[in-house]
C-alpha cells in the first residue's frame, strides 16, 4: 500500500504504508556539485510529485559492506541490491505513524568505522520500532540518515583545503540532515522541538555535534561510541592519511592539481578497491566543525570545562549512554593478523607508551591476562577486554557521572545466541539487534520480550521521560541488560554489579585513563 501526503513546503510526497506505519524514503535532504564538495540544503522542491517508495543510493563505499557487518551479527537479513552514488547519496528515510501529528522525533546516525554502512540496510529498517511505540501508545517519528564515509566523507588535506575543499564532509553532512529535519518533520508528522539524536558506534561521535552552538536537538542517545573512542585527529595526521591514500591509488606523483581531479573524479570503484580499511579516514580537528576534546581529564575537571568543549548542554538537555560488555570486538578483525605472540607485543606497545610507570604496565597485563605464558587465544581476549573497557565502559561513567543535566545509563548484556566467535556475548552491534526488532524472528520468544523492553525504554526516553531513575536522582545506579529478568535496574558501588570490571580504574589511579586511551590508540596502529 502506498500513503500520500501533502506537505505544506514540498509539495506532494508518496511513501509506502503497512500496519499503520508510514515510510517515506529516499528523501533527498542535500545536494552536492562533486564527490567533495561542501553539502548544500534542499530548500526548493518545486512541487513536483515525489515518489518515496524506493530506497534511495548508498553512498561511496564498499558494496559488500552489508555482508561485513552481518559477519559482526553472527546473522543476516535479506538484503536488497545497492546502487553506489557520488552525488546523490545524501537522503533521510523517514517512518512515522499513520496520521502523526506533533509527535516526538527519533533521528539515528549509523556507525561503521566512519568507512561503511547505510540507512537503507535492513538491521536499521525504523518500520518495526514506531510499530512498537504506537503499541505501548508511545508513538514517535524515526528518521535514518545517509552520510558521506571514507574518502568523500572524511580525506582531508592542506592541498585540498588551498582548492576550496573544507573538512569533515561526513559530521557536515549530518548536521545538514539534522537542519532539514528542525525545517522539514513538522509536514510528515514530527515535532521540530522535540529532536532526540541517537548514534551507535561512530555515529555516536555524533557527541561532537555539542561543539555546535546552533541547537540541532533536544536529547542525545550515544550506543556504544563517543569521541573517547574513536577521537578526531589531528591536521599532521590527516596530512599522513593523505599522502598513504594517494600512494593507494598510484597518483601520489602526480600534481596536487591532477591528484585533486583524480580524487574528486575519477572511478568510484577504486576508492574502495584501492585504499585499505587499515588507513582509517575520522573526523579532523580543523576548529571549525569539529574542535580537540573531549578528554577524560576535560570531563572530570567541573561543569565550566565541560560547557566550554560541548557548549552544546546548554541546549541538549538530557543524555542516554550505553555499552556493550564485549563492545571490542569489533577489534577483532584489527588483531587476526597479529595474533601469533600478541601478548609480547601489547607488552612492549604499553611499556613504550607508559615508559614512565613499568608496574602499571606489569599490573595492567597480569589482571588482563596478557601475559606471554598464556595461548594467545588467552592474551588476545584479554587486549579486548582491556579495550572493551578504557574504549567503550569508561566513557560512558565520565560522561553519564559528569553531564551538566540529566543523564541515563545503562549496560547491555545480552549474549548472541548466534553461531560464531561471540556466541554467548555481547559483542558490539547486540543493542542495534534488539532495538530494531528486525532480527525478532531468529530470537527465542524470551529474548524478544527482552528486545521490547529495551527498545520501549528508548521509547520513553525519546519522549521525554524517564525509562529508569536517572544518575543524578541514584549516581551508583544503571539499567542492565541481560540475565533472566531481562532488564533490572541495578545499584552498585562496584562494577562488577553490572558485569563488568574496577580494573581500569585502579590503573587510572596512577596513569589516568587518558594515558591509558592512548596507550590502546598507539598499540591498534602498530606502534
Amino acid at each position: 500500500m502506498t500513503e500520500r501526503i501533502q506537505h505544506p513546503l514540498i509539495g506532494t510526497v508518496v511513501g509506502k504504508a503497512e500496519n499503520g506505519v508510514a515510510q517515506f524514503l529516499g528523501l533527498k535532504y542535500a545536494s552536492l556539485t562533486d564527490r567533495l564538495s561542501a553539502p548544500q540544503i534542499c530548500s526548493n522542491y518545486s512541487n513536483v510529485e515525489i515518489d518515496a517508495t524506493k530506497i534511495g543510493p548508498q553512498v561511496v563505499s564498499p558494496p559488500n559492506g552489508c555482508d561485513t557487518e552481518f559477519r559482526l551479527f553472527q546473522q543476516s537479513l535479506p538484503c536488497p541490491t545497492f546502487h553506489i552514488s557520488d552525488l546523490h547519496g545524501l537522503h533521510l528515510n523517514i517512518t512515522a505513524p499513520i496520521g502523526a501529528k506533533n509527535l516526538p522525533v527519533l533521528v539515528f546516525i549509523h556507525g561503521g568505522g566512519f568507512a561503511v554502512g547505510s540507512n537503507a540496510w535492513p538491521q536499521y529498517n525504523h518500520a518495526r520500532l514506531v510499530n512498537l511505540s504506537v503499541k505501548k501508545g508511545l508513538r514517535i517519528v524515526a528518521v535514518g540518515l545517509n552520510y558521506r564515509l571514507g574518502v568523500a566523507g572524511f580525506l582531508t588535506s592542506e592541498d585540498l583545503r588551498a582548492q576550496g575543499y573544507k573538512s569533515n564532509n561526513g559530521i557536515r553532512d549530518q548536521r545538514v540532515a539534522l537542519q532539514w529535519v528542525r525545517r522539514y518533520i513538522e509536514g510528515f508528522g514530527g515535532n521540530p522541538n522535540e529532536v532526540t539524536l541517537i548514534g551507535q558506534s561512530a555515529g555516536a561521535a555524533a557527541i561532537l555535534h555539542l561543539q555546535a552552538e546552533d541547537k540541532l536537538f533536544t536529547q542525545l542517545i550515544a550506543m556504544s561510541g563517543t569521541p573517547l573512542a574513536l577521537r578526531p585527529v589531528l591536521p599532521i595526521a590527516a596530512e599522513e592519511t593523505y599522502s598513504h591514500c594517494l600512494e593507494a591509488l598510484g597518483i601520489q606523483n602526480l600534481s596536487p592539481e591532477d591528484q585533486l581531479k583524480e580524487v574528486v573524479h575519477g572511478p568510484m570503484s577504486t576508492l574502495w578497491a584501492y585504499i585499505p580499511p587499515a588507513i582509517q579516514l575520522l573526523p579532523i580537528i580543523d576548529n571549525e566543525t569539529v574542535f580537540e576534546g573531549p578528554t577524560y581529564q576535560a570531563l572530570h575537571a567541573g561543569p565550566k570545562e565541560i560547557e566550554a568543549i560541548l557548549p552544546g548542554i546548554r541546549w541538549c538537555r538530557r543524555i542516554l549512554l550505553g555499552d556493550c560488555k564485549s563492545d571490542a570486538s569489533i577489534f577483532a578483525p584489527l588483531f587476526a593478523s597479529r595474533q601469533p605472540g600478541i601478548a609480547s607485543v601489547f607488552y612492549e606497545s604499553m611499556a613504550r607508551s607508559l615508559r614512565s610507570h613499568p608496574n602499571t604496565v606489569k599490573g595492567l597485563v597480569k589482571e588482563y591476562n596478557i601475559t606471554p605464558d598464556n595461548a594467545d587465544e588467552v592474551a588476545w581476549r584479554g587486549i579486548l577486554e582491556f579495550a572493551s573497557d578504557i574504549r567503550f565502559y569508561a566513557p560512558v561513567i565520565a560522561l553519564g557521572d559528569n553531564w551538566v543535566g540529566e543523564s541515563y545509563i545503562y549496560h547491555f548484556n545480552e549474549p548472541n545466541p548466534w553461531e560464531g566467535p561471540w556466541k554467548g556475548e555481547a559483542n558490539h552491534l547486540m543493542d542495534v539487534v534488539y532495538l530494531f526488532q528486525n532480527f525478532n524472528e531468529k530470537l527465542s520468544p524470551a529474548q524478544q520480550k527482552r528486545a521490547e523492553q529495551f527498545a520501549e525504554h528508548i521509547v520513553i526516553f525519546v519522549k521525554g521521560k524517564s525509562p529508569y531513575p536517572s544518575r543524578q536522582s541514584n549516581k551508583n545506579g544503571a539499567m542492565v541488560y541481560g540475565g533472566p529478568t531481562g532488564a533490572t535496574f541495578v545499584e552498585s558501588a562496584t562494577a562488577q554489579g553490572f558485569g563488568r570490571r574496577d580494573t581500569i580504574f585502579t590503573f587510572a589511579k596512577t596513569v589516568g585513563l587518558d594515558a591509558l586511551n592512548e596507550a590502546l590508540i598507539r598499540f591498534l596502529d602498530g606502534k
